[in-house]
């Protein structure tokens, strides 16, 4: 599975899933990590210069702790991330 570093919410549900699989391996960067929160709103202070966050939905009993990320099986060190650059670095260890 090709993990970008951006990878957070619904992507690190996805890792959940595909590493409850002993073949898969992980290829990329570190994941990011995400917290209990589901869903927050922003309200604005009465100035209007800022704003508050205040979490409306939260994950309760989740498997995966709060703040957790996946580590690469593989890491990539590239700075593209393109297809073609991906898949040269894939086939490269397959060699």
């Amino acid at each position: 599975m090709i993990v970008p570093g951006q990878c957070g919410s619904a992507c690190l549900d996805a890792v959940d899933t595909f590493k409850l699989f002993s073949n898969t391996a992980l290829f990329g960067a570190p994941s990011s990590s995400d917290s209990t929160y589901m869903e927050v709103r922003l309200i604005d202070t009465p100035s209007g210069l800022s704003k508050v966050i205040i979490p409306n939905k939260v994950y309760v009993d989740r498997p995966r702790e709060k703040g957790f990320y996946y580590q690469p099986d593989i890491p990539y060190y590239g700075l593209e991330w393109t297809t073609e650059a991906l898949l040269k670095q894939v086939n490269s260890l397959l060699e």
